[in-house]
């Protein structure tokens, strides 16, 4: 052991700030302590020993040695103690536990690190040496493997094999297994199953080594159901019956909507004679020796295969509420290769449920809600955390578990997980909670007549605490429930404040991310398994800012994030679906029960032929989803199931079918998925860098000079936006180009589509990005199309009228509250010509309310037009700030409403002639006051002298121009006017006291859509002797 002093922040959790929505992704505030002062450093090492002193020059062996070590000196902490792991694998033979006495004290942490620039893996296996080629079958090779049970996960190379496995269909039961309640501790009731199931004997072979190592699945609409074959029996007629391990086989026959089925389709796992393809194994336990069928490349004379020993490596286990484990961190260590052969009753396995990451344990009430869910736990987790506060799983690995990767059950609080790369979980990656914590504590008398009673409860009275405070943030998960197939990646029960922000989920069989329990079967309702007893222990739940990828790729009926039940004070926003496959699958799935939440900014890439963009049906029969919040969001198609959701605002998405998306939704695709320091998880492994830093499409109009990436972190590289195809890159009006570092990159000037390249410092050119830029350049000055604006209340895209700019146009403003607030940018105060597109055959006028930076200007009245696929133009007159405004339409009460808007667009009113253009003698001066902006033109005492203005007008048409004067010469003074180079007339402005003084001339002039030149011009014939303040183009 050393002594030694460091400046590692201390970490102490103080929980998140609920996040605001906001085109930026927010921060964790964990506060630090600046310089926390280091107690003492102690080593591990694979080549250590645990007779060492634990010296970085005589480290120990083992965590456990490492841990007891650390009990001794814990006591009354001065400061932080360190524990660093050195590189390499520590093959575990036993879970290491943490208890209360292995907490950090007196608010300083126990972190067991890896060792700077180092990798250990804490695994929980061993590995398989003495590899032989099969000399039946060439392509199997063999080992010995001791060991005294099924294996059902096998390692190798850091990638996953699988148990043999072939789709069957069964015949239906064979035999009963009947149980009489009371009989054992998981015979709550009583009831008979089958206890086979028949197959046709052709389809299982009767002779097939290890019968009772078999098992049989069923899949329903969103689950998978697992039992064990105890014995296999031929019973006549060419079929034979595959008895089932018992009681297991029974219990879960006896579970209501997704039981095992002894009929139909079954995968059948574990069979000898289908160990046929690559990436398959089968371990002959009778014989004690393992197959496996390599896959193409692999070597088995050199490859790393382990087989899995332990179910949970690391437990964390204080006393519930009075003895928690407190102030641990683990940081930079990989866990992996943990073990799972299902939930066992008595020799019974298999794991069955009705929904999610849950296993039934007792045959009671089909109905699982009558008992409380006290007949259901959790899967046990690689990390499992209970009766824990402040525990930190920081920038490591969970990877290849048997079942779950981590765990935090009962009474944990302000735990934070980040920074990890959670890969090829056996069923979810994190799981938070429990089902019953539908109620904490539960008194005696919360029972229902033929229900379990709260002495089945899981945790006793006094004993069950919420998870409270709980981050999982900066997460690549990828290839979750790779063996438990109806697990969400995320799965989390009753919780408060739970964070789930800025994750990477990728590749789920199911859902993504599922939050809450309970269904609508513990409301309160006069229906509910507890009337007047509501459930109120979820709540405060905030899931944002995450890249959920490839959800929904097998089972169905949910959606990339999935909700259940009553949770106040819940938002679901900012977050990025990308790929959800047709079919009986929604994006956004607030199930039943579904309340409080509010779903705002979401960007969802859907296949369209999914059943729902948002499935909010079933609000009163049996599903009682109310106060729902639906707005603002962003998707490939809307379906929208049911808009009135009692007590909610249920809005239309904003659809895009091409998943070009506007620059408001593009924003958020960027700011979605880790942060970037997290970014080597991901890229260039997973995901070419170029579509790493261009992470969806977007349309530009011509107001938007620049759009945002995602940094590829390196200065050396540079990213350019170029015309598909580009092989030599030079920056100009079809090019531009940013650093590697940069966050942002400018949009080409020129009219197209782009996509996005990444050249190295070797001039290396990457492929070209999948996702495009497509940019809109105007000729008629600052377009603003609606369907990039922010919509609201209602207001929608829509395409279903010809004749609109961009990519479609806005409705919905035959509903009360219907807005969209452009948000424009104009370099100069002052008054601004503001001209709406639109259509309207509905009233004569139609009218909404125009709004200025949140203030009502007035009532804009719209005339009819001839039908709805006739376009006209709506101009005022608004004085706008410089910089940044908003213009919004709408649908106010005293409105009528029923308009459609294409786009909005900007034209100065006013032209300073200092900043025309000036020639001939024309010149700016300050030797006169009352001029406006930074002086005045004069030099028309010199014949040539011409001031050009450049005016842009959105429609042609007529225009009144009002040249600002001065004149004390003649009366009048004359010069000539042009309009785009052509000679309007000779203009006349009439003589005014002095030089001081200021008039106003006004003439009518033509111009075209677009930009125009205005010239004021000097020329023979004319007097000249004017000075020009500047105009007024209305």
């Amino acid at each position: 052991m050393s002594i030694v002093h460091s400046a590692y922040p201390r970490i102490r959790f103080i929980g998140l700030v609920c996040l605001i929505f906001c085109l930026s992704a927010p921060m964790i505030a964990w506060p630090q302590k600046a310089s926390a002062a280091i107690q003492a450093t102690y080593y591990v090492s694979p080549s250590g020993s645990d007779s060492n002193s634990g010296t970085q020059s005589a480290p120990f062996l083992t965590l456990q040695k490492a841990r007891d070590t650390v009990r001794t000196v814990n006591g009354s902490m001065t400061g932080d103690i360190v524990v660093y792991l050195r590189g390499g694998n520590y093959f575990l033979s036993n879970t290491v536990n943490f208890a209360n006495a292995d907490s950090g004290t007196n608010g300083f942490q126990i972190r067991y690190e890896a060792y700077p620039g180092e990798k250990p893996v804490i695994s929980g296996g061993a590995k398989i040496n003495g590899w032989t080629q099969d000399t039946t079958n060439p392509n199997l090779y063999k080992a010995t493997l001791t060991r005294n049970k099924k294996l059902r996960a096998l390692y190798v190379n850091g990638q996953r094999a699988y148990m043999t496995s072939k789709t069957i269909s069964a015949l239906g039961g064979y035999g009963t297994y009947s149980i009489t309640a009371g009989q054992a501790s998981w015979a709550w009731e009583s009831g008979s199953q089958s206890a086979g199931t028949k197959f046709n004997g052709s389809d299982l072979p009767t002779t097939t080594r290890n019968p009772s190592d078999i098992e049989l699945e069923t899949q329903m609409t969103w689950n998978r159901v697992i039992v064990s074959v105890d014995s296999i029996a031929s019973i006549g007629s060419g079929q034979v019956a595959a008895m089932l391990q018992q009681p297991y086989g029974a219990i879960a026959q006896r579970i209501n909507w997704s039981p095992y089925n002894t009929s139909g389709s079954q995968n059948v796992y574990n069979v000898f004679e289908w160990l046929t393809s690559p990436g398959r194994f089968y371990f002959d336990r009778a014989n004690q020796t393992v197959y496996y069928y390599p896959r193409s490349g692999e070597n088995m004379s050199t490859a790393e295969i382990i087989a899995p020993n332990l179910e949970t490596l690391i437990n964390i286990q204080g006393t519930p509420i009075t003895g928690r484990v407190q102030n641990l961190a683990f940081k930079g260590i990989s866990f992996a290769h943990s073990d799972y052969n299902l939930y066992q009753i008595g020799n019974s396995s298999g794991a069955a449920t009705v929904q999610a990451a849950t296993v039934v344990t007792a045959y009671g009430n089909p109905n699982w809600h009558r008992d409380f869910y006290r007949n259901y736990d959790v899967f046990p987790g690689a990390i499992e955390v209970n009766a824990a506060n402040n525990i930190q799983f920081l920038d490591g690995e969970v990877k290849l578990t048997g079942a779950d990767g981590i765990v935090l059950e009962n009474d944990v609080q302000n735990a934070l997980i980040s920074g990890n790369y959670i890969y090829s979980t056996g069923g979810t990656s994190v799981s938070v909670g429990h089902p019953q914590h539908v109620y904490a504590n539960d008194p005696s008398n919360y029972q229902v007549s033929n229900g379990a009673p709260a002495s089945k409860e899981k945790f006793a009275a006094g004993t069950e605490a919420i998870p409270k405070n709980i981050t999982v943030s900066d997460n690549y998960i990828l290839d979750s429930s790779k063996l438990f197939l109806g697990h969400a990646a995320i799965t989390a029960f009753f919780t408060d404040t739970l964070n789930v922000i800025r994750n990477r989920i990728e590749n789920t069989p199911y859902n993504g991310i599922s939050l809450g329990w309970g269904w609508s079967n513990f409301n309160g309702n006069s229906v509910s398994t507890l009337p007047n007893i509501p459930t109120a222990t979820a709540k405060n739940n905030n899931l944002s800012y995450n890249h959920i990828v490839n959800t929904m790729q097998v089972l169905n009926d949910a959606g990339p994030i999935y909700t259940l039940g009553s949770m106040p004070a819940t938002t679901i926003g900012n977050n990025y679906f990308e790929g959800v496959p047709a079919g009986h699958k929604y994006a956004m799935h607030p199930d039943e029960g579904s309340a409080y939440l509010t779903m705002q900014n979401n960007v969802m890439n859907v296949n369209p032929g999914i059943t729902w963009t948002l499935n909010s049906d079933n609000t009163s029969t049996f599903g009682y989803k109310h106060d729902l919040n639906f707005t603002q969001n962003y998707a490939t198609v809307n379906k929208i199931s049911n808009y009135s959701v009692p007590n909610s605002v249920i809005q239309d998405v904003n659809a895009y079918s091409d998943n070009v998306w506007p620059v408001q939704a593009y924003n958020i695709t960027v700011n979605s998925g880790v942060s970037g320091s997290y970014r080597g998880f991901i890229t260039p492994a997973a995901v070419p860098l170029q579509d790493y830093v261009l992470p969806a499409s977007v349309f530009t109009g011509a107001t938007t000079t620049s759009i945002g990436l995602k940094s590829t972190g390196d200065a050396s590289k540079f990213v350019w936006l170029a015309p598909a195809g580009t092989t030599s890159f030079v920056e100009g009006a079809t090019m531009t180009k940013a650093s590697g570092t940069a966050s942002s990159i400018a949009v080409p000037q020129t009219s197209g589509t782009y996509k996005l390249y990444i050249i190295d410092a070797q001039g290396n050119r990457s492929p070209e990005s999948k996702y495009i830029v497509r940019v809109t350049a105007s000729a008629s000055g600052s377009v603003y199309e609606a369907e990039s604006a922010l919509l609201s209340a209602g207001a929608k895209t829509n395409s279903d009228h010809s004749g609109y700019t961009g990519s479609g146009f806005v409705d919905g403003y035959w509903l009360s509250g219907a807005t969209s607030t452009f948000s424009v940018n104009v370099a100069t105060a002052g008054t601004y010509r503001v001209t709406a597109r639109y259509a309207n055959a509905q009233n004569n006028p139609s009218t909404v309310s125009l709004y200025v930076n949140g203030t009502k200007i007035k009532q804009a009245s719209f005339p009819r037009l001839a039908n709805w696929d006739t376009w006209g133009n709506q101009t005022e007159v608004l004085t706008l700030n410089a910089g940044t405004n908003t213009i919004a339409y709408k649908y106010d009460s005293g409105d009528t409403g029923w308009i459609n808007l294409d786009h909005i667009s900007l034209a100065p009113v006013k032209f300073e002639a200092e900043s025309a253009q000036l020639t001939g003698g024309a010149k700016v001066n300050t030797d006169h006051p009352g001029y406006t902006g930074s002086g005045f033109v004069d030099g028309y005492v010199t014949l040539g002298a011409t001031t050009t203005f450049s005016v842009t007008a959105s429609t042609a048409g007529n225009y009144n121009v009002t040249a600002r004067y001065s004149n004390a010469q003649n009366n009048p003074s004359t010069v000539s006017i042009y309009v785009n180079g052509t000679k309007i007339k000779q203009s006349g402005f009439p003589r005014l006291a002095n030089w001081d003084t200021w008039g106003n001339q006004t003439e009518a002039l033509a111009l075209n859509s677009g930009v125009n030149t205005i010239t004021y011009k000097y020329e023979t014939g004319d007097t000249g002797w004017i000075n020009l303040d500047y105009i007024l183009v209305q």
